[in-house]
């Protein structure tokens, strides 16, 4: 067993000469035995014929002398057997046991065998250290007596031997001319086995699974390497499946860390980056005893660039103040977004207030430069900048945030394009979003809000030209702004949030479209078929005296049903309960259209889109802006899509956020004919708008 087991750890081409040579020595001992064997049977034939035949002789010779008592004559007869060198001993016995004749060999003992009468057996009596044949001598067919012969089996042992040793040198000499013979064997049937093994090593030590067996033997190996090879096959497969997943993931990862810590517009830190290095900088100092600053930015005139020019000119606005941002500071200034047009700077090398003061100035006049939007000259855009310095200003970091801030707005109320650095001791200035939250209520009072008016159209294919044109103004969308004395223009998405959470949306909601269905009123005494759409909050849907203050209205003013439409945020539609269905349904029985803004962004599905009252799907901006180059693919899959759901619910369909004919040229091939943007026209005052329907062609627009 030990034998085995320690043959087990060997190689296979080791084992399989061992084997191999172990079967060869078996083979050659059976047949040396075999031979020994089949030697002894013919020597003992060859001396039982021999002793009978001369047997027979002595017998036949000696008849006469037993019958007659001759003594001396049985003797001689005996004496004959000399000649046969093996014959130790002989007798020639009388029927009554008397002895007549003997014979004995020189130098013969009969301690082998003692030949008597009483032993006249007839026979052959084979042992190991000799042989006797007892044979009858017959007269006239009668037993007159009995002859023993014993012959020695020196003979045969030297035969056997020599036979022996003949059959072990053939042996050996078989033996070791097999040794070669089962190394080429082993060679054969091993070699392929090993080329497998070394591959298998060398794919486990570099991981390279395109390696591949190119080996042959036999029928088996052939097998077993095409079964390696498919192996490897469907190994390298995963692997190339795995490493590209992994590099999707890492892909992924580093665009999660672009998206945590990265402005996507601009390419600068953005405000979650921002809080963990101001964190750290304020640390630092407190640790170390030193200073850190921090600069508040917020352009001025920044909105006009996105009402003149658009979003996409605007982002490029942002992309180049990044630039003189990062081009005017030190690499170890921290420079982040934090949104819309409003940016901060973290200084944390023990900067003192003259040193923070002189990069401020550096800042406000590097800003007023004039910018250039592709081709065309930007609107003046300069910028407003707040500093506070930790520990001398501010003893936190909520209260460096909020000083700068702070410092910021004082910047603005005297006259903008320039910094405030606040000093210990001094006024603090209240926070933006201090500043919008107080003013909120009191805004639409202080005739700080205004509608501005974003055309609509119908578009055409441009006659062949390949670039559509807005064929007809067919409706505007009312939308609110806010200009606050201090802060300045404050976006809809600033206080839209705090207005709902206020409740004061439903009295500035109540007040937009009053005022929309007034100026629709006018505008329709000359353009009869003129539409208008306006935002509706949820705050707006939470109550039945709200959606009934609205139907008043409408009716009020006398507007025909459809003339106004309502526009929903699709996250609305999540609720699905009786109580909403039935409110909708209620405005649209007041005689207003239902609009789902934003569609595609939110939370529809289309197995119940169909149940609410909808006349009309708005194709968000996200997707149109995707219609362009690269992601022209992508984004007409999801435009055709939900044009294809305004065709089935029988609703208009409308497409936002349109700044390049080549987003109109594709919606208009999906079969979208009305949409709104930029490329058409931005938001428009009152004067302006008239104007444009001045202008626009007139005609009897039928619904799509």
């Amino acid at each position: 067993m030990r034998a085995l087991l320690s043959l087990q750890r060997h190689t296979i081409r080791r084992q399989i000469t061992t084997l191999g040579l172990v079967l060869t020595a078996g083979v050659l001992l059976v047949f040396g035995a075999g031979m020994l064997l089949h030697e002894a049977s013919n020597r003992h034939q060859t001396l039982q014929a021999t002793l009978t035949i001369e047997a027979d002789i002595i017998g036949s010779n000696s008849a006469a002398a037993i019958a007659f008592g001759n003594e001396e004559e049985a003797n001689e007869i005996l004496a004959s057997l000399a000649a046969w060198p093996d014959v130790r001993q002989a007798r020639l016995f009388l029927p009554d046991g008397r002895t007549l004749g003997r014979y004995a060999a020189a130098g013969a003992d009969d301690s082998c065998h003692v030949l008597r009468p009483s032993n006249a057996a007839i026979g052959f009596d084979l042992r190991w250290c000799g042989a006797v044949m007892y044979q009858p001598v017959r007269l006239h067919d009668q037993m007159v007596g009995v002859v023993a012969i014993e012959a020695s089996l020196d003979s045969s042992y030297r035969a056997m031997a020599g036979t022996l040793a003949f059959s072990l040198a053939l042996a050996m000499v078989a033996f070791v001319a097999s040794i070669p013979l089962w190394r080429r064997v082993a060679a054969r049937v091993a070699e392929p086995l090993s080329r497998l093994v070394e591959l298998t090593d060398r794919v486990s030590r570099e991981h390279d699974f395109r390696l591949r067996a190119n080996v042959s033997g036999s029928h088996e190996v052939d097998a077993l390497a095409s079964g390696f090879n498919q192996m490897m096959h469907e190994l390298q497969r995963r692997d190339e499946r795995l490493t590209h997943e992994l590099h999707q993931r890492r892909q992924a990862e580093l665009r999660l860390n672009d998206l945590a810590y990265f402005d996507p517009v601009t390419g600068l830190h953005n405000r979650h980056y921002f809080r963990e290095r101001i964190d750290a900088a304020v640390a630092r100092a407190a640790r170390d005893g030193g200073r850190a600053a921090m600069l508040y930015i917020d352009l001025d005139g920044f909105k006009q660039v996105n009402d003149t020019l658009g979003h996409d000119s605007g982002d490029q606005l942002l992309r180049e103040v990044g630039r003189r941002l990062t081009d005017t500071l030190r690499r170890s200034d921290g420079v982040c977004r934090l949104g819309g047009d409003e940016f901060a700077v973290i200084i944390d090398d023990d900067s003192d207030s003259r040193q923070v003061e002189t990069v401020a100035a550096k800042l406000v006049e590097a800003l007023a430069m004039p910018y250039r939007v592709g081709q065309r000259q930007a609107p003046a855009i300069s910028a407003s900048i707040g500093a506070c310095v930790y520990p001398d200003g501010a003893r936190d970091r909520d209260a460096l945030m909020r000083r700068a801030d702070g410092a910021m707005y004082r910047a603005k109320e005297r006259g903008k394009n320039r910094y405030w650095l606040h000093h210990e001791g001094g006024p603090e200035a209240p926070s933006r979003r201090q500043l919008v939250e107080e003013s909120l209520d009191g805004a639409l009072d202080r005739g700080e809000l205004r509608l501005v008016f974003q055309p609509q159209f119908m578009m055409g294919d441009g006659g062949g030209t390949g670039t559509p044109t807005a064929a007809a103004v067919f409706g505007f969308e009312a939308l609110l702004r806010w200009v606050h004395t201090t802060v300045g223009p404050v976006s809809p998405a600033e206080f839209i949030p705090l207005a709902e959470t206020s409740g004061a949306i439903e009295r500035m909601g109540e007040w937009v479209l009053r005022e929309a269905c007034e100026h629709l009123v006018r505008w329709r005494r000359r353009h009869p078929h003129l539409q208008m759409s306006v935002n509706l909050s949820a705050r707006q849907l939470a109550s039945d005296e709200s959606i009934a203050r609205l139907a008043r209205v409408l009716a009020n003013s006398g507007l025909p049903a459809g003339a106004v439409e309502l526009e929903l945020t699709e996250s609305l539609l999540v609720d699905r309960s009786e109580l909403m269905l039935g409110r909708l349904g209620q405005l649209r029985s007041a005689g207003f259209g239902l609009a789902i803004d934003d569609f595609g962004t939110g939370y529809s599905s289309l197995a119940y889109l169909d149940s609410f009252p909808i006349t009309t799907l708005k194709i968000d901006r996200a997707f149109v802006r995707k219609l362009d180059d690269g992601e022209a693919a992508h984004g007409n899959a999801i435009a055709r899509a939900i044009v294809a759901i305004g065709a089935a619910l029988k609703a208009d369909v409308i497409a936002e956020g349109i700044e390049t004919p080549a987003q109109a040229q594709a919606l208009v091939d999906m079969g979208c004919r009305r949409g709104q943007g930029y490329l058409f026209a931005p938001p428009l005052d009152e004067p302006e708008a008239l104007a444009l329907l001045e202008r626009a062609p007139r005609r009897r627009l039928l619904p799509a």
